[in-house]
């Protein structure tokens, strides 16, 4: 609030300065031309001033940065207000019936377009960022003025999809809900402010048109045989007092819209801004309307500067605090980014467009190295556009913005490179909190990137940045002499944790022409010597520990790390803080998996109180949204409760399944994530050993499902990486299932499933064994070797 305040302070005292200088120029003129002319001079250059502005920001609007502060809405909104004071020069002109009729209809109607415009700017970006959780939230969640907020949102939702409506003739059709972070167009928001506008377009209209009250020139005489001219309305006041009061309502509301609200950055709200150039037209009409009072109709060049006046104090303060900061901030933005800083900026500025490591940071009495406080700045800013592209789904736009960040830290002036990076000497040059952004931006590039991967599979350089991004800021954390500064180090956890889904999910290169396994043990070796004395990262650095040595077959070793874990992991205290921090609660997942491992080396009693465990302690703690976390928990513990080959531990675990899994992703739809496909197998499975060898309700179905399958490629290996077994095993041991309740009932039915079967494993095999002979997975080779001898058994003659 005090830059705005010390902003409305400075507007006030410039206002005051004004009206003493007009007064300076009416005392010096003798004849209305005159004053007209140094009036008219005066307002047109302010109009071209605001017209030079709106320019700009239409000129700009391709830039990333304006174009979350929709720059042609405010190209209009400066528009209006260049309009509002061209027009006020109509207050001079009153002897004629077209000036008096003209200029409250003009000025009026181009105030309540810049309300409009407010009201539609703020709807628009609330609408598209602003948090479900806000926007679903009920009565009893959200205060009174919150609630009046949401119900003003929803008004200006419905005014959209009504003007769409009537603008398409009927073609679009209305719909019941807006929705959420929806694709909300310039166009909307034009449409909401036109909409909001009709109520005071009729009033001037009718203000015009209708001669009972519309205003005309009059005459009135001061001394003998000496008069002027005035604009009289024949409605009296009523008219003027209605039109400004729809003048002012559009602030008022944009003021409510406009009030904090989770999900939307302090940048993108212009409260401040709007409440300070009211205030600063508080200050100036509280001058100017009581002088108008006092002189009446004797002073009408005066009268005409004193409206004027008032006027300007409420559409220029508006033009300044909102559009122009804008716009400069957008220019010594990209200045900071791209080196190209304007010579008008000042010289600041100017050392800023080309730097050297001297400005990168710089050295204490004590030799550690400080941080630039302005580029750390510039990068704050840009960051928040790339969040808020982000969260609009414009992914290219948001990494771009990334690189603007990373740029800040380049020298001399140098564009950063995907592929180049950072140089040796830029790292060592890095203060402590321009190394936690260098970290956090290469870490959400990497994010990005796998958006855009994930959204086009065969982009090759979006997989590849991917994983550099990731590598790199891994890279930069463990060389950069700040890192010693850091008494908090959890900025690079959240790389790690990339970092090893991304090792498990795609192929990637190891840097240093280091071997795969000696990369993630290293990794994960630096992530858990990382987190010590942070409990919750430190159960997460153990977890992602388990999981490295289970890829390289470990599976002793693992079972050891996860029950040095299991001491340290608290459920209630630590699950929903990982899922917040890290997307998954990996602890529990791992936990869940080595309950199969037991039971295979085994330890079967020990498997099934750590089930019970997993079900009755951690599941609960799982949102009841977070499926694919469900399902990874839960395929390794109903597996082994289904291998202990008992009818009411089947049902236990088909239940529990579809109780968290299979139904809520059914009522899903086509809603639910590709991975809930993954859960087919093991639930039939599950229906076979709970129904004690005999048919059940939708065995056909099932049998129909597994003889003519088309699943994508990647839940071979994805099933291999979670689950210890290959997802071709699994439909192989479902083949077997079917085939053993089918052959009572089917004998060719039966043979067509082991046929199935037999066909699966053949896949299996070539997963599980390369070219060199070398084992893959030996846990998932030993449970194929198992299915394989099974379904040949039941295929040999009797």
């Amino acid at each position: 609030m005090k830059a705005p305040q010390q902003r409305q302070r400075y507007i006030a005292a410039g206002g005051f300065a004004l009206l003493v200088a007009l007064a300076a120029v009416i005392g010096s003129v003798d004849s209305t031309t005159s004053f007209r002319v140094c009036f008219g001079v005066i307002l047109l250059t302010l109009s071209v001033a605001q017209i030079k502005v709106a320019a700009d920001l239409y000129k700009h609007r391709n830039n990333l940065l304006l174009q979350l502060f929709q720059p042609d809405s405010l190209s209009l909104f400066v528009t209006a207000g260049a309009i509002a004071t061209i027009a006020s020069l109509l207050f001079a002109f009153s002897e004629y019936d077209v000036t008096c009729a003209l200029r409250q209809p003009i000025i009026l109607t181009s105030i309540t377009f810049m309300g409009n415009l407010l009201i539609g700017r703020a709807w628009r970006i609330c609408s598209i960022i602003s948090s479900t959780t806000t926007f679903a939230a009920s009565g009893d969640e959200i205060d009174k003025l919150g609630m009046a907020r949401l119900k003003v949102m929803n008004v200006l939702s419905t005014l959209s999809q009504l003007g769409r409506y009537l603008g398409s003739c009927g073609r679009e059709k209305l719909r019941r809900n807006s929705g959420i972070r929806k694709a909300i167009t310039f166009t909307d928001s034009i449409i909401v402010a036109m909409v909001l506008l009709i109520p005071q377009l009729l009033l001037q209209i009718i203000n015009l048109s209708v001669p009972s009250v519309s205003v005309r020139m009059g005459s009135v005489e001061i001394l003998e045989g000496v008069g002027h001219y005035t604009c009289e309305s024949r409605a009296d006041p009523y008219v003027l007092v209605v039109g400004i009061v729809l003048a002012a309502i559009p602030f008022v509301i944009s003021l409510l819209i406009n009030i904090e609200s989770k999900g939307i950055p302090d940048k993108f709200r212009e409260l401040d801004e709007i409440a300070a150039s009211m205030a600063s037209s508080f200050w100036v009409l509280l001058a100017t309307l009581p002088t108008v009072g006092m002189i009446g109709q004797t002073q009408p060049n005066a009268r005409a500067y004193l409206l004027a006046a008032s006027v300007l104090s409420f559409v220029l303060p508006l033009s300044y605090n909102i559009a122009q900061p804008r716009l400069q901030n957008v220019t010594m933005s990209t200045g900071l980014a791209r080196g190209k800083a304007n010579i008008k900026q000042g010289t600041s500025i100017q050392k800023q467009s080309t730097r050297t490591l001297s400005d990168l940071s710089s050295s204490s009495r004590s030799g550690k190295v400080q941080d630039d406080p302005q580029i750390l700045q510039a990068a704050e800013e840009t960051s928040v556009m790339g969040k808020m592209f982000d969260t609009m789904g414009s992914t290219s736009k948001a990494v771009a913005m990334n690189q603007d960040i990373l740029t800040l830290f380049k020298v001399e002036g140098d564009d950063f490179s995907w592929e180049a990076g950072l140089t040796l000497s830029e790292i060592n040059s890095l203060g402590p909190k321009s190394l936690e952004v260098v970290v956090k931006t290469l870490t959400g590039s990497s994010k990005l990137w796998g958006s855009i991967f994930l959204s086009n599979p065969d982009n090759e350089e979006a997989c590849r940045m991917r994983i550099k991004c990731c590598v790199d800021a891994l890279d930069i954390f463990d060389i950069a002499p700040a890192k010693e500064q850091l008494s908090d180090r959890s900025v690079i956890f959240p790389c790690y944790s990339a970092m090893n889904f991304i090792a498990k999910s795609v192929p990637y290169v190891p840097p240093n022409n280091m071997s795969h396994g000696d990369f993630e043990m290293t990794m994960a070796e630096n992530f858990v010597k990382e987190t010590h004395y942070q409990q919750y990262h430190q159960c997460r650095a153990l977890a992602f520990q388990a999981d490295v040595m289970r890829r390289y077959g470990k599976y002793e070793d693992t079972l050891s790390v996860i029950d040095e874990m299991k001491s340290i992991y608290d459920p209630q205290l630590h699950s929903r803080v990982l899922v917040k921090e890290y997307v998954s609660d990996h602890c529990t997942e791992i936990v869940a998996a080595s309950t199969f491992w037991l039971h295979h080396y085994g330890r079967n009693d020990e498997a099934l109180r750590l089930c019970d465990q997993v079900i009755y302690t951690m599941l609960p703690e799982i949102e009841a949204t977070e499926l694919v976390t469900k399902l990874t928990i839960l395929i390794p513990i109903c597996r082994t409760l289904a291998n202990q080959r008992e009818t009411s531990t089947a049902e236990k675990a088909l239940e529990l399944f579809k109780t968290h899994v299979s139904d809520p992703a059914a009522r899903a739809g086509g809603k639910a994530h590709p991975a809930m496909g993954l859960c087919v197998p093991i639930i039939i499975i599950l229906k076979c050993c709970s129904s004690g060898g005999g048919a059940y309700a939708d065995l056909n179905t099932d049998v129909a499902y597994m003889l003519n399958r088309n699943d994508p490629d990647w839940f071979e290996s994805t099933y291999l990486t979670y689950f210890d077994a290959a997802w071709s095993t699994m439909c192989a041991e479902a083949c077997l299932c079917l085939a053993k309740i089918t052959g009572c009932i089917s004998h060719d039915e039966s043979h067509v499933l082991i046929k199935e079967g037999l066909k699966c494993l053949e896949e299996s095999a070539n997963t599980l064994e390369k070219e060199d002979g070398t084992i893959v997975n030996s846990m998932a080779r030993s449970y194929y070797s198992q299915i394989l001898s099974e379904l040949e058994n039941l295929s040999a003659p009797v």
